[in-house]
């Protein structure tokens, strides 16, 4: 079965007012490239790229650099789509990241679709069964705030079900540690509290939050410097039994081969829709696996990326938990699919059909026409 026709589509829900504040700014609408590829005999796959702060850009990228490229290859040539995305447009005089974040949503579909073609959900064709995976409160929820409102937020998501939340951290060492410290003291140690500092500490905080991770007894602490600083983590390492979480922003096995050969983090956080989808991730999975690294998906804007990551998780054996994201407004989460995932006890579990399991319900998109431009504004320059 060929390859018919490969499109993506920019979609924005802009808020009226801001959804979250936190260190990368303050969140103004919520952005989606949606990915189709469409076999000869009309069968759909459907898949997601991250938004990469440019979603129109992005979709652009899988219409006119990649999609040419692809239309006639073979549905089920996974691994020569990306071969083939990889030669032309990353491993020289491409479009380097960008060019991997749009194939990842390729990539999504073509499993959707194989799915869809062989009448088997992904995760079997990953080699692995339908099962559940414990899920945690992550996502765009749990933002800088005044002590009291974070309370309540983690009490919701807490009768909720879940036994794990992550709180934003990065702010600044104190308050941080003040946050952190207040959700331990009011939930007990049976809560499991990872925080993500989003990249926002430098080397001068690494004593300030290795205290505070060990008092509070962190999960993990995710992200505490940018992705090229492996010097960081590794200092981090010295101050701390805490694990550290990494890898949404970074893109390939490349990159993920430098973080665990220098042992630069305990948990990987490759997101399939920036990393170079599905078939890249599980790669990465397999190789932190090698290592003795544990796998926390890192969860992007839709029901897509969610269906994509607990296929994945249950498909692995070093899966460690799944990132439900809890953001009060999310059409993308809520709207795109008929059958939205839902929580079971503590657990999610992938979509019972076949390929992604998801039914598709495109017309939620109507009226949410792309914007260009980031979700965020940054916050005010000093």
């Amino acid at each position: 079965m060929r390859i018919e026709k490969v499109t993506a589509t920019a979609f924005s829900y802009v808020f009226d007012k801001t959804a979250l504040s936190f260190g990368v700014g303050k969140n103004v609408k919520r952005d989606l490239v949606l990915v189709k590829v469409v076999a000869e005999d009309g069968t759909t796959g459907y898949g997601e790229s991250h938004h990469a702060m440019a979603p129109t850009a992005i979709a652009e990228i899988v219409n006119y650099s990649l999609a040419p490229l692809l239309v006639g290859m073979d549905c089920l040539d996974r691994e020569g789509v990306y071969d083939r995305i990889y030669r032309s447009q990353i491993q020289t005089h491409g479009t380097g990241t960008a060019a991997v974040i749009a194939a990842s949503g390729i990539d999504i579909a073509l499993f959707d679709l194989a799915g869809k073609l062989l009448k088997q959900p992904v995760c079997a064709l990953l080699g692995g069964k339908w099962r559940e995976t414990e899920a945690y409160a992550g996502g765009l929820s749990l933002g800088f705030q005044p002590l009291e409102s974070l309370e309540q937020e983690v009490k919701r998501y807490v009768d909720k079900g879940y036994k794990g939340i992550k709180l934003r951290v990065g702010q600044d060492t104190r308050i941080d540690a003040e946050r952190v410290g207040h959700i331990r003291r009011v939930f007990g140690d049976g809560l499991k509290i990872a925080v993500d500092a989003a990249t926002r500490y430098s080397i001068l905080d690494v004593q300030a939050v290795a205290r505070y991770c060990e008092k509070y007894n962190v999960w993990w602490l995710e992200e505490p410097f940018t992705p090229d600083n492996i010097e960081g983590y590794k200092a981090m390492r010295r101050y701390t039994s805490t694990p550290l979480a990494a890898g949404e922003n970074h893109f390939t096995k490349q990159a993920f081969r430098e973080l665990l050969r220098e042992r630069a983090i305990d948990i990987v956080q490759a997101d399939c829709t920036k990393a170079g989808g599905i078939t890249e991730v599980k790669k990465i999975a397999d190789m932190a696996a090698a290592y003795h690294v544990m796998v926390a998906p890192h969860t992007s804007q839709s029901v897509l990326s969610a269906a994509a990551n607990l296929h994945l998780l249950a498909s692995i054996p070093n899966g460690l938990v799944h990132e439900a994201d809890l953001a009060p407004v999310n059409p993308f989460r809520d709207r795109l699919a008929t059958n939205p995932i839902e929580l079971v006890g503590s657990n999610m579990r992938p979509p019972t059909g076949f390929g992604l399991g998801l039914e598709i319900d495109e017309s939620a998109l109507e009226k949410l026409d792309g914007v260009a431009g980031p979700c965020y504004l940054p916050p005010p320059a000093n």
